[in-house]
């Protein structure tokens, strides 16, 4: 039990509700909770934003597991979730021959209480396009749908090349076309209740139908591919890239979906990235969340600040 500053420091539990929520929650919030689940490592420099935008957006809970970090990652997810019930961690170890990615997102659906839950990574933001928050948009899914398949848009380095800034959402406004054939790649949210299995981007559930975001049901390749590209009302901002010098050092960290030996290394080139690096389209439809990041980034950064 700890508190939350949020809720006027009243006593808080990491289930869903929590105790001093089922009075202030409507019932859409409580029938359209969601958690965020995602497996870090070495993340320190990125993972206060991305906690901070997911809860802004109205993220009920989020989920990290930490694997073998050797930065200041799980000091900052310790002392955030500390001050802040909807935000767990855990220590993850890599077994030999067991993707450590997988391994995570399964355990973690034994865990999961809301009725909603995502798989994601760090470089990954959800971003609803019309909706105010991730649970009005989770309000409008068929009641027959079990899970929806949300493709990415790849953002590049918008000519940046100093990766001392401040904020990936805020530095990284340029995206390649629409049509970029990265785009069919998508990440999952499924009802939490239908879910047997977690994959890296597909979650196979027990009944119901599987859409993309338009909630028409598509070819799905690879368990990681749909056939067509759609972002209707949610895409995913993926920050593959960032600046070259955080690209290569992401990529010699290796694979997370990959178990430890040769196959774990990526190609960590500058001919990769600049295969990567496209900055087609302005895209700034992440921005219009600003203000709520602010205020969830004031009250992380005061908590991390020393760490």
């Amino acid at each position: 039990m700890i508190f939350s500053p949020l809720f006027g420091g009243l006593l808080a539990s990491n289930s869903f509700p929590n105790e001093f929520e089922r009075d202030v929650m409507s019932q859409e919030n409580l029938l359209n909770g969601v958690t965020i689940c995602a497996i870090a490592k070495n993340e320190g420099r990125y993972i206060v934003e991305w906690l901070a935008y997911h809860l802004a957006i109205g993220v009920d809970r989020i989920h990290v597991y930490s694997n073998e970090s050797e930065d200041n990652q799980s000091a900052k997810l310790d002392a955030i979730a500390r001050q802040d019930s909807r935000i767990t961690w855990t220590e993850w170890k890599s077994l030999p021959g067991v993707s450590p990615q997988v391994s995570a997102y399964n355990d973690f659906l034994k865990r999961v209480s809301t009725p909603w839950v995502c798989f994601i990574d760090i470089d990954e933001f959800l971003v609803p396009l019309e909706d105010a928050t991730i649970t009005e948009w989770l309000s409008t899914i068929p009641s027959d749908v079990s899970s929806v398949h949300i493709n990415w848009r790849g953002f590049g380095s918008a000519g940046v090349e100093d990766s001392n800034y401040q904020l990936v959402t805020r530095t990284f406004d340029m995206a390649a076309a629409v049509g970029w054939g990265n785009h069919h790649h998508f990440k999952t949210i499924a009802r939490t209740d239908l879910a047997t299995e977690a994959m890296i981007h597909n979650v196979i559930t027990s009944s119901g139908r599987s859409t993309i975001s338009d909630f028409s049901e598509f070819e799905m390749v690879n368990n990681g591919l749909s056939n067509r590209i759609v972002h209707h009302r949610i895409q995913i901002n993926h920050y593959q890239c960032k600046t070259f010098e955080e690209f290569s050092a992401r990529m010699r960290r290796g694979d997370a979906n990959v178990p430890d030996g040769p196959g774990k290394l990526r190609d960590a080139s500058i001919e990769r990235f600049k295969q990567l690096d496209l900055n087609d389209e302005r895209n700034t439809a992440i921005r219009r969340f600003d203000s709520e990041v602010d205020k969830q980034l004031e009250w992380f950064d005061a908590i991390t600040a020393k760490l």
